[in-house]
């Protein structure tokens, strides 16, 4: 069952913003160990896709999943550090959850030009059949390529009445979803640099 948020919730997250102490030892153990398991998700998903590609013939369902399957825990990442909250929440809680996400990225050393930031790679995989429905409603012309193929994405703009699912360019390391590109050298390396820093972190604190 989930938490939820009643008049005693918000009048402590209001107490702790006051406070200005954010995640405190042991707390921030819980957070430290999601973290790492999103990230040697995406990690072990990373090693497993240039595994693949040392093999032939390798199906492009099996190399656009291992992709899609990092980038997507890589999303997941994402919101432990880059979380405003949502319009619905009341501001107590919105502001606690803020500066939680201010005291993680001090706490892993990012900073605003991290690829982890980017809202496209925290909001693609949220409700993704949603997604689809909106993209197959608003292209109603041109070739629909439903199954994962491997190409170049610098052809999507000469071949504008094609309509991708996924698409991989594997020289340029750029996976096309639905039309939106996730170059994913950068990702993958910021997810390495929390993975080792996470370890740490459970290692030192746990």
């Amino acid at each position: 069952m989930y938490q939820k948020i009643n008049s005693e919730t918000i009048e402590r997250a209001k107490r702790v913003n006051e406070l200005g102490i954010c995640v405190v030892p042991p707390l921030n153990l819980f957070y430290y160990y999601s973290i790492l398991y999103s990230a040697e998700c995406s990690f072990k998903a990373f090693e497993f896709y240039e595994s693949l590609l040392t093999h032939k013939d390798v199906d492009p369902i099996q190399l656009v999943g291992a992709v899609q399957e990092a980038i997507s825990h890589a999303g997941n990442l994402s919101f432990y550090f880059w979380n405003n909250g949502n319009s619905k929440m009341k501001k107590e809680i919105k502001e606690y959850i803020q500066n939680r996400s201010s005291s993680l990225r001090k706490d892993f050393n990012l900073k605003d030009d991290s690829p982890l930031k980017n809202r496209n790679l925290r909001n693609t995989f949220e409700h993704f059949d949603e997604k689809v429905d909106i993209f197959l409603i608003n292209n109603i012309a041109g070739t629909f390529i439903p199954m994962p193929i491997i190409g170049k994405h610098t052809d999507l703009e000469e071949q504008q009445l094609n309509k991708n699912f996924k698409l991989l360019d594997i020289q340029d390391k750029c996976l096309v979803l639905l039309n939106n590109k996730f170059f994913f050298e950068d990702i993958q390396n910021e997810v390495i640099k929390i993975y080792d820093s996470a370890q740490k972190m459970v290692k030192k604190h746990g």
